[in-house]
């Protein structure tokens, strides 16, 4: 038996990586996520990224407030990749890093990434291994209240590789921004790709080598 089973229904505290802290009504678990029901929002956790979780005993009824419920996907079988497996095509919000979420409409889910397009960013490529919740936005959610004749998502390649490893390799050659709006955001070329690790040259011609385990995201400029 899932050992969350017995917290369903019940207002929780998640900790999930990077030591944030989420309070709200623990809704769905599934064998490698959980649902949280947080300032009116349907959050999707992966379980990796899960720290620690308990009741919540205050008197605190956020979690139960009334208003637009966002939306809540119901897949046959709840699991990380049933779940985005049905927000394709929706506006969602994403973390991948610090407190800072990014958001755009999930268009591509692949083996170990997402592909999420934005009215700015053509297509900016997510490590699954750093996604740490997910929110999918209702079908009348306009974002940044543009209007509904707004394209929602752009053109994308007719074929794209199934592992992150193989779409940066397919960047060799080109500029590109690693970790965009992170932190840690890196701006320069990928020259060479292979063995878990990028090869990256900076603006002053520097060559680092990056492990591709703690690559949050690519951003291929077009």
């Amino acid at each position: 038996m899932n050992q969350l089973i017995p917290y369903l229904a019940e207002k929780v505290n998640v900790e999930v990586t990077g030591k944030k802290k989420l309070a709200g009504k623990l809704v769905d678990v599934g064998p490698d996520i959980l649902v949280l029901y947080h300032e009116e929002r349907y959050m999707y956790i992966p379980t990796i990224h899960v720290h620690n979780l308990n009741s919540d005993a205050s008197d605190d009824n956020a979690a139960d407030q009334q208003g637009d419920p966002g939306a809540m996907l119901q897949p046959d079988s709840i699991s990380l990749m049933t779940v985005l497996q049905e927000a394709k095509g929706m506006f969602v919000e994403i973390c991948i890093s610090g407190s800072k979420p990014m958001y755009g409409f999930l268009q591509g889910v692949m083996n170990d990434y997402l592909v999420i397009c934005s009215p700015i960013y053509n297509a900016l490529f997510v490590s699954l291994r750093h996604l740490k919740w997910l929110i999918p936005y209702p079908s009348s959610h306009l974002p940044y209240a543009r209007s509904a004749d707004t394209p929602s998502m752009k053109p994308l390649p007719p074929a794209l590789s199934r592992s992150f490893e193989e779409r940066c390799r397919e960047e060799e050659g080109n500029m590109v921004v690693i970790d965009l709006g992170g932190p840690s955001a890196k701006l320069g070329v990928i020259k060479k790709v292979g063995s878990g690790f990028i090869d990256f040259i900076d603006a002053g011609g520097s060559s680092t080598m990056l492990n591709m385990q703690h690559i949050k995201s690519i951003y291929a400029p077009k």
